[in-house]
């Protein structure tokens, strides 16, 4: 559908990940380009290894994979309209080591320990059954390789309200998890946590907000979009990042890198922490 078609009908049916397909927004991983960094220093990734990232979204975290590391990456969404920006975005960059695809992680189309590297952000969150397609993330993934996952959970218990408002805007039905929900999650046999780190989200002003919105909306592209349209739009974009800024608000999330134990490996008895913990 061309731009100009769109009716303010068609906008107050989309959900969240639709709208960022409309307005281009660059949509992150928990952390954003510290989270990438963090993963790709931490997994000594070099050129020939393989990556595949799961939820790619506009393609934010495979670009900037490839600008850390030349190496060959698939992402994968569920979204067309935001694979087509995701495309996009790395052709402008003059990038040519990422291969953008339609797939679903609970099926994925590739053989088994195909990837020296699975990352699955906070995919996870959103999935009805997470040890299905957890489970395919291990699958592909190579048995000395890593899974980075970026799960987020909730630090202040939200309200009944809150979770009703997200769950409508993403199309997903949230049950609200904590950190030891995620750690309990983890505990798979032959499978240790390698590293990981926690993070709380910076609540956001009014002002910055209503500044981001204001810069999104004043894109080149939506001014092709009839009044009413837009100004649908406009009203749809804001509510869902006030609601997005008051639910991160409560919410933290961990960089968690998860690798295959070795069968050989006895537990470690003499541990450590660093000297000024």
């Amino acid at each position: 559908m061309k731009i100009e078609e769109i009716t303010p009908q068609d906008i107050r049916g989309m959900d969240y990940n639709q709208l960022i397909g409309l307005t281009k927004e660059t949509n992150r991983l928990p952390g954003g380009r510290k989270t990438v960094f963090e993963i790709i220093n931490r997994t000594c990734i070099d050129r020939e290894s393989g990556i595949l990232e799961i939820g790619t979204s506009t393609g934010f975290t495979a670009i900037e994979l490839s600008k850390l590391v030349k190496c060959k990456i698939t992402s994968i969404d569920i979204n067309e309209i935001s694979l087509k920006e995701a495309r996009d975005r790395a052709f402008q960059e003059g990038l040519n080591n990422i291969n953008f695809m339609k797939a679903d992680v609970n099926n994925l189309p590739f053989k088994d320990s195909e990837f020296d590297l699975v990352i699955v952000g906070n995919v996870l969150s959103l999935m009805s059954n997470k040890e299905k397609a957890f489970n395919e993330c291990r699958r592909v993934c190579k048995k000395t390789g890593f899974i980075a996952a970026v799960p987020m959970f909730y630090i202040e218990k939200p309200s009944d309200n809150l979770i009703k408002n997200v769950s409508e805007a993403i199309q997903v039905n949230i049950t609200p998890l904590y950190k030891k929900d995620w750690d309990d999650f983890f505990k798979i046999p032959n499978l240790e946590v390698y590293w990981t780190e926690d993070y709380k989200f910076n609540c956001v002003s009014d002002d910055i907000i209503k500044k981001f919105v204001e810069d999104i909306l004043n894109r080149e592209h939506l001014r092709k979009l009839e009044k009413p349209s837009f100004e649908t739009l406009k009203k749809k974009y804001t509510d869902y990042m006030f609601l997005f800024r008051d639910n991160l608000s409560k919410m933290g999330f961990c960089i968690v890198l998860l690798s295959n134990k070795m069968i050989w490996e006895d537990p470690e008895l003499y541990t450590s922490v660093k000297s000024n913990e």
